[in-house]
């Protein structure tokens, strides 16, 4: 469980790894970004916005997850 920290959208200025599901998060690509102490450890990651929602959805963001080890949500294009 996260003791505190902050989650902001910024706009990747290079490539970065995506925490959820190991994907490179492109440069240019709006993404969530935490940074802050969770059960006691200091920590700064990464995510797609899509792996972010999937990730709160199933609650993995409140009680933990292994990094890399999940499935990167499917998108739907625009005009779908």
């Amino acid at each position: 469980m996260s003791d505190f920290g902050d989650t902001r959208w910024p706009i990747a200025r290079k490539d970065h790894r995506c925490e959820w599901c190991g994907v490179v998060i492109p440069a240019g690509t709006k993404h969530a970004q935490f940074a802050g102490r969770w059960d006691g450890e200091w920590q700064n990651w990464r995510m797609h916005s899509e792996c972010y929602h999937d990730a709160s959805e199933n609650k993995a963001l409140a009680d933990g997850f292994t990094p890399y080890e999940n499935e990167r949500p499917i998108v739907a294009s625009e005009g779908d």
